[in-house]
């Protein structure tokens, strides 16, 4: 490319080829002033070049030249109406020398190269000027997302609002989230292809007047449960990835032999291991997919079947297969998979049965806001294990996202249909919600009607079988408590509340009634059963507080703080129920929980 010293070269060769056919040929006035006015405009983009230029001693020494040209010769329209004339186009064409064309062809391809530079170099300003936009652009995007991951900043989203579905506070998994965006603070001080998070748990939780057979009325309750998870995400090559989680759950303090029982208890044990493999394009359809080969957690909706780490003591696990096709959280989604669930073991490494098998598919839709969708299909297959389930479970949810000042819902229905134990089974579940969210002075602010039904029977072998499900944001605190299953249970009432004060504090409070669906049927979880249906359906009401504070300040800016109330007004049927052996004093139910995030 031409550059600036390049042009100050071409323009003294121009001088001097001036100099030189204007004393052999004394080309007319208007060749000289063209050229003049041409090579003095080419170079007037750079000041110092211009006006060394118009100094030097050609300009100033051709400046007279030019006058006595234009004493003695004719003016240019006089040349151009002379020789417009047919009969002295001749003679004008003979007076013409031949070194004045060629001059012009010269200085005019010179003024041409210069001009090309003068345009060349431009469009590298342009260029570079949009690149350093870019670059800074980019450094802002970056400088936010440390903010936001520091926590100095609380992150706007107009279109999510706190209490949104399956986000309720500390029942989701939220740090796998955060390793693969890259927010956890040791995931700062590894390689690009290296994601590092540690997450400990420490809970104290206790209850008074028991609910259930085991625990009756007039005894309490208490346990301290610790969750510690080490998570390694590890993409060195993009298409190939590797996923770690080694999960230790222990409960130090704990009575009535919880601290040795699986459900509350698993030492050091793998909750994921899998290979991952991603594609652009799959299959040149244009659409993302992963494959996972491995160990892995489960996660489906909003976890009513199928759902991974949340507030309870226990997270299922399965070693098997998972394709993922499209963008489930952003438009046409589909996932398959094909596992095996790992039998939990407290104290020894977990393992899988090669009779139970549990696979399924799901297609999702998030392309129209108020009409947002899953189907889906589970199928759960047992061997050799106490209760053989060989069921099938289809359905579907449809819902609209929470946005603020707007109207929101949800609806999802479930139907069951196989064999337990060889004997043939039907069951059913229905879930409806309809929220509303507020933005009250900057506070957001959700309130949210629910409804649940779901089947029972007097035979335990036909009442709806939850699988794998979370239950902590519509049925209460599990843990130790854990009061109701979504199973044989009808609450046409029930109601929450989700308010944001400041960045740092959020408030949860719910309320719900709860009635049996078959009054002959278990009540699931308790060991309460009336075949007669004597002791009546209703439950009682459920009232249940949450508060968590985020501190985004000094040492405590990696911690969380979680406080719990939960109060349990019992109905009719515990004080009839099994004679009574529940019955009386309502339950109270309080919690405090630390989490710490690296």
């Amino acid at each position: 490319m031409i550059n600036r010293f390049d042009c100050s070269f071409i323009t003294h060769l121009t001088r001097q080829l001036l100099v030189f056919f204007d004393a052999r040929s004394r080309m007319p006035l208007l060749n000289q002033q063209y050229i003049l006015s041409t090579i003095k405009n080419n170079i007037s983009w750079v000041g110092s070049s211009k006006r060394r230029f118009e100094e030097s001693g050609f300009w100033k020494n051709s400046r007279p030249t030019l006058q006595r040209h234009a004493v003695s010769a004719v003016t240019p329209v006089t040349v151009l109406s002379s020789c417009s004339n047919a009969g002295s186009q001749a003679k004008c064409k003979s007076s013409r020398p031949k070194g004045t064309l060629i001059t012009g062809l010269i200085v005019c391809f010179l003024a041409f190269i210069c001009s090309n530079a003068n345009t060349a170099i431009a469009e590298e300003k342009k260029q570079f000027t949009a690149n350093m936009e870019q670059l800074k652009e980019s450094a802002i995007q970056a400088n936010n997302a440390i903010v936001t991951a520091q926590g100095a900043s609380k992150a706007v989203n107009e279109d999510v609002v706190i209490g949104d579905t399956g986000h309720f506070l500390g029942d989701f998994d939220n740090l796998t989230r955060l390793m693969r965006h890259h927010e956890t603070p040791l995931t700062a001080y590894t390689p690009d292809w290296l994601d590092l998070a540690i997450e400990h748990r420490t809970r104290y939780e206790a209850f008074d007047h028991g609910f259930t057979q085991a625990i009756p009325t007039g005894s309490d309750n208490q346990q301290i449960h610790q969750r510690t998870r080490f998570l390694i995400g590890i993409n060195r090559n993009e298409p190939l990835g590797l996923t770690f989680e080694l999960t230790d759950i222990r409960a130090p303090l704990a009575e009535y032999g919880q601290a040795g029982s699986a459900v509350f208890a698993n030492h050091f044990d793998f909750t994921q291991l899998h290979v991952d493999m991603k594609t652009d394009n799959f299959f040149r359809t244009g659409l993302p997919g992963k494959l996972e080969v491995g160990r892995m957690v489960l996660d489906f909706g909003e976890g009513r079947l199928v759902a991974g780490h949340r507030f309870g003591t226990l997270t299922p696990t399965f070693d098997g297969v998972q394709l993922t096709v499209g963008e489930g959280d952003k438009g046409w989604g589909l996932r398959m998979f094909g596992t095996s669930p790992v039998n939990r073991k407290a104290t020894e490494l977990d393992d899988f049965s090669p009779v139970t098998f549990f696979s399924g598919a799901q297609i999702t839709n998030r392309d129209y806001a108020w009409a947002n969708f899953d189907v889906y299909w589970f199928q759960l297959n047992e061997g050799n294990k106490v209760r053989q389930r060989n069921i099938s479970t289809p359905g579907f949810r449809l819902f609209a996202k929470p946005t603020t000042n707007r109207l929101d819902y949800e609806i999802e229905s479930t139907y069951q249909f196989g064999e337990v134990n060889e004997v043939n089974y039907f069951a059913h579940r229905h879930h409806g919600e309809i929220g509303y969210s507020f933005d009250l002075a900057k506070m957001p602010f959700r309130i949210l009607y629910q409804f649940d039904y779901i089947s029972g029977d007097p035979d335990p072998n036909k009442q709806f079988d939850f699988l794998f499900a979370k239950r902590r944001v519509e049925y209460g605190p599990t843990g130790i408590l854990g009061v109701f299953f979504p199973s044989n249970i009808f609450s046409p009432a029930g109601f929450r509340a989700t308010l944001q004060p400041t960045p740092t504090v959020r408030l949860m409070m719910s309320h719900r009634a709860f009635w049996l669906a078959d009054k002959r049927g278990t009540f699931v979880g308790t060991g309460l059963q009336d075949v007669t249906g004597n002791s009546g359906s209703f439950l009682g009401n459920l009232f249940d507080l949450n508060l968590r504070w985020d501190p985004k300040f000094s040492y405590l800016k990696r911690m969380s703080f979680d406080f719990g109330y939960t109060h349990l007004f019992k109905g009719d049927y515990f004080d009839k129920a099994n004679n009574g052996v529940a019955g009386g004093s309502d339950t109270n139910y309080g919690y405090t929980q630390v989490t710490f995030k690296f």
